[in-house]
């Protein structure tokens, strides 16, 4: 998914809404799915109004607050660049020392088929970290956009983790109930061809971050091979908001024992929300000088870095 358009807003400004509550429709050419909160708050700003059309992934389209007697603050907000895509902030603030490398691939990653690497993904805009409680998938099994590919507790709520996209189950890394695992640390391989699963029967995924690399940064996803966005939610909100209120879907980057990227392969930044995907393409580095123009704006939003 790399855009979609908003068909129904279930809220509206000064409306409060709790973890779980459906705030919008949103169509892909895909599927119609719901977009939910992740946390409680009152909506603030609307700044796309449903039926706008297509909206590119990461691009603002609410803000929320914590209070409602903060919202007539923002009845005159506007995004500097409502065409630019979302700030991430730079790469750890105090970048950890990095761990030891857990084994490498057997198979270097060029000569793998191609394949995604899932993080655990912030399912709220406070989540550091989450324990998987179960798995609704099995290796080899081919899943749909939409479909909930795990069960994933966190100290405040247990939510699915949904697939944004169709693909086949290559490997689970982490296993259910194997204890809290840092948001960004790999879980799953996803492929797009059954017959490509064989080929990760031994596959290790790294434990630390690789922040030197051209082309990959701290993230939860990393991509193989050909550039497509993966795991993005329906639409996240990014917008710089003034004093404390924060936009919806500003994620944090966590930077202790996030992985290491597979050699010549591509991390990208995303969660079920929908971040936006870094992809190995001069769309991506287009997308990050943007990113970077919104930083020197308006400071951090919570995103990981695209490129």
């Amino acid at each position: 998914m790399t855009s979609g358009s908003i068909s129904k807003w279930n809220v509206s400004v000064g409306d409060t809404f709790i973890a779980g509550d459906s705030l919008a429709v949103i169509e892909t050419d895909k599927a119609t799915m719901d977009f939910e909160a992740q946390d409680d708050g009152v909506v603030a700003k609307i700044l796309v109004e449903e039926g706008g059309g297509e909206v590119e992934c990461g691009l603002p389209i609410m803000v929320t607050v914590e209070e409602e007697e903060e919202v007539p603050a923002f009845a005159n907000f506007v995004p500097d660049d409502a065409a630019g895509a979302p700030t991430a902030p730079a790469v750890a603030e105090s970048a950890p020392a990095p761990a030891t490398p857990a084994a490498a691939p057997a198979t270097p990653a060029a000569d793998l088929p191609y394949h995604i690497v899932v993080g655990m993904p912030a399912l709220s805009p406070t989540m550091e970290a989450g324990t998987i409680s179960k798995w609704n998938v099995a290796e080899g099994e081919s899943f749909v956009a939409g479909d909930s590919l795990a069960v994933i507790e966190t100290d405040k709520a247990t939510m699915d983790f949904e697939a944004q996209d169709d693909g086949v189950v290559g490997k689970i890394i982490v296993e259910a109930g194997a204890g809290e695992v840092t948001v960004g640390v790999p879980i799953m391989v996803t492929v797009e061809e059954e017959e490509d699963v064989a080929a990760f029967k031994d596959f290790v995924a790294g434990s630390a971050p690789d922040t030197s690399a051209t082309e990959a940064s701290v993230a939860p996803v990393e991509e193989v091979k050909a550039p497509e966005p993966v795991v993005a939610a329906a639409a996240p909100v990014a917008a710089a908001a003034p004093a404390a209120p924060t936009p919806v879907a500003a994620e944090p980057a966590v930077a202790a024992a996030a992985p290491t990227p597979v050699q010549g392969a591509v991390s990208l930044g995303g969660s079920s929300w929908g971040q936006l995907a870094a992809e190995s393409s001069p769309l991506a580095r287009a997308l990050a000088s943007k990113q970077k123009e919104y930083i020197e704006k308006y400071g951090s939003t919570g995103h990981v870095p695209i490129v």
